[in-house]
């Protein structure tokens, strides 16, 4: 395990993604108001959020890692998102203790207003979080089929009134196949579509569900359909001193998945059928604790094999494709992948580089990504493993040109190595 700080770097990108762009208000604005009742007790729904979805959102720019905090703006572009994402916007609230909202500098257009109460059900529960962000138009469709819609012109205004359905709930535990719980892991709820792909959803509430000291879990909010879950082992871990004293432990390679039933390929993962307002229990995630094994070695440029010290460590799935695991090489050319269940596995090199350390780099990998200089890119290799145990001292070789993916052979071969 090592310390690293992937989290901020998703933050960082996440809060970049939603900066705001002009903050030139229209000369013209008018007011929504509305109240927002829970179906099933009649009551006011309190405290829910409300939101103005425009017919045509604004996508979320793009970024790139590479050049991620090198932007001169990139700290008042930070400050900037960090704000917004704070403050909210005129565009959502939440309700009072009477499920009355009120929205007042809405500028003219057409919109679709939601509401969204733990427990109940949301258009945008059955969306993942790539398509919130990506908002397309496919993806807008979830929200025009069953949110209200509104027309402001100019100061002219408009009261609604909503109504939330409450949705129907799956639970479970989460443990380890000695009966001990796993706490402190969120399991990801992943949808069914109807050519019988899988979708993973995005959280239905405000922050992830996680699964308490004795390892259950209940995800509440749902519409009815197929569904299935899956979880990483818990091996991000925080540690909290004492004053500022906080350290973020996490290694990607770690991340072994399992699916509810069972089931360790997605391939092989079996949908429970879910009702409308259906509670449904013993929906169980149950981690291995034999036949995992590790994987190891170093990658180096193949003209004269010195370590090259930047770049991505993939593990897929021989049989389905399926990119399993994902891990950034160590400054010294090194990568460690553990957790790994029997079976036949390609590990792949992509977007290699040698790189020059600049005098504020600490070497975290965050800071190498966002301080450090490529001198040097090569292509990728891989090499096809079969594991039945441990598998150490592999050594892949990168071209010095960008090409297509070369087979590899290794340099060091571990018991693991058929």
């Amino acid at each position: 395990m090592k310390s690293i700080s992937f989290a901020l770097f998703f933050l960082t990108a996440s809060l970049i993604a939603q900066r705001p762009g002009s903050t030139n208000q229209p000369p013209q604005q008018a007011q929504v108001t509305g109240r927002v009742f829970c179906a099933d007790t009649g009551q006011p729904a309190r405290f829910a959020g409300v939101q103005l979805i425009a017919d045509q959102p604004a996508k979320a720019p793009g970024f790139d890692p590479a050049t991620l905090g090198k932007d001169p703006n990139f700290e008042k572009l930070f400050a900037a998102a960090l704000t917004s994402v704070m403050k909210g916007s005129n565009l959502s609230t939440v309700t009072g203790l009477d499920g009355s909202f009120s929205l007042d500098k809405v500028p003219p257009g057409i919109y679709y207003v939601v509401a969204q109460l733990p427990g109940y059900q949301s258009p945008l529960s059955q969306l993942s979080q790539l398509e919130r962000i990506k908002a397309e138009a496919a993806t807008l469709k979830a929200v025009e089929s069953t949110a209200e819609k509104i027309v402001i012109q100019a100061t002219q205004g408009a009261h609604v009134d909503i109504r939330l359905e409450r949705g129907a709930s799956i639970s479970g535990t989460v443990r380890y196949d000695d009966g001990s719980p796993a706490p402190g892991v969120a399991p990801i709820l992943m949808a069914m579509e109807q050519d019988g792909k899988w979708k993973e959803l995005g959280s239905l509430g405000t922050l992830p569900t996680t699964t308490d000291d004795r390892g259950h879990y209940r995800i509440f909010g749902v519409q009815a359909g197929k569904y299935a879950l899956k979880a990483a082992l818990p091996t991000m871990q925080a540690s909290v001193g004492l004053g500022a004293s906080v350290a973020l432990h996490m290694n990607m390679g770690d991340a072994l998945l399992v699916y509810s039933g069972g089931a360790l390929r997605e391939a092989d993962v079996k949908p429970v059928e879910v009702g409308q307002g259906q509670d449904i229990d013993g929906i169980d995630i149950i981690f291995p604790l034999n036949n995992l094994h590790s994987v190891s070695g170093s990658v180096v440029a193949k003209s004269d094999n010195h370590a090259v010290d930047s770049g991505t460590i993939e593990l897929e799935d021989s049989e389905t494709k399926a990119k399993l695991r994902t891990t950034m090489i160590e400054h010294d050319g090194g990568f460690h992948l553990n957790y790994i269940p029997d079976g036949q596995y390609i590990l792949r090199v992509t977007t290699a580089t040698d790189t020059e350390k600049s005098a504020t780099d600490d070497d975290s990998d965050f800071s190498r990504m966002l301080h450090s200089k490529t001198l040097k890119s090569y292509g990728g290799a891989e090499l096809p493993i079969i594991l039945k145990s441990d598998s150490t001292g592999l050594v892949l070789q990168v071209p010095d040109t960008q090409a297509p993916p070369a087979k590899t052979s290794a340099a060091g071969t571990g018991p693991g190595m058929q």
